[in-house]
């Protein structure tokens, strides 16, 4: 659509299905036929450079969280944005930029959110969705225009200047922070026990391993939760 037309800010495309959902860095994002939402937003993003580029997936991550925050007060987000409840899945965010030069052009923010579907196979993630949680079947569109309001006030955060607001709220809702967690370092293989001790503005997880007091920093895809430690 992009590459034939200049479409307003704020455009948005909301699927009933897809047959081929992507994820972050190649994996996939599954879900049944209108029983999920499946949306796409288009923003323009202007001013916004490469090493401040994080800030929209801090954005989008806490519009979700507030727009289910009346049905859904557990949600959390995982480093470094997907949305659980609990210890479970329940959204996705894709982000793709189009750049001009050292500056942004244009965002698609791409959200999968489980909504009303009931079985997943992929018992590896274990997924959640809305009925699951709440036991409430709801209305997708609805769900879709929450969350669009939701973004627009975020946006509208961000366009304001208010980077300090947004990264504490980040990181105050971010999954197992200050706590204990098992994990493993995909560049080395190695597991260890660390405490996520925050975000980089760039987007990199800080670490500390508790066995040698280091702060370690992981790109996406660099580090793998396991579970946490048993008492």
């Amino acid at each position: 659509m992009l590459s034939k037309s200049t479409p307003p800010e704020g455009t948005a495309v909301l699927a009933d299905n897809q047959t081929d959902g992507r994820g972050q860095i190649g994996s996939r994002w599954l879900s049944d036929p209108g029983m999920n939402l499946l949306c796409s937003i288009l923003l323009y993003p202007c001013g916004l450079f490469a090493e401040d580029q994080f800030i929209l997936a801090q954005i989008t991550s806490l519009a979700i969280l507030d727009a289910l925050a009346p049905v859904c007060p557990a949600l959390t987000i995982k480093w470094p944005n997907d949305i659980y409840i609990n210890d479970r899945k329940l959204a996705g965010i894709l982000i793709q930029n189009q750049w001009q030069g050292s500056s942004l052009r244009s965002t698609v923010i791409g959200i999968g959110l489980n909504v009303n579907q009931t079985s997943f196979d992929l018992p590896c993630i274990s997924p959640h969705s809305l009925y699951l949680y709440t036991g409430q079947e709801y209305d997708v569109r609805e769900v879709f225009q929450s969350i669009c309001i939701a973004l627009e006030l975020r946006y509208a955060q961000w366009k304001q200047g208010d980077l300090v607001q947004l990264r504490a709220a980040y990181l105050k809702n971010l999954y197992t922070i200050e706590q204990p967690f098992i994990f493993e370092d995909c560049k080395t293989d190695r597991i260890f026990t660390g405490m996520i001790r925050g975000v980089n503005n760039n987007g990199t997880l800080r670490v500390e391993d508790l066995s040698t007091g280091l702060i370690m920093t992981f790109q996406h895809k660099e580090i793998r939760y396991l579970c946490k430690p048993s008492s």
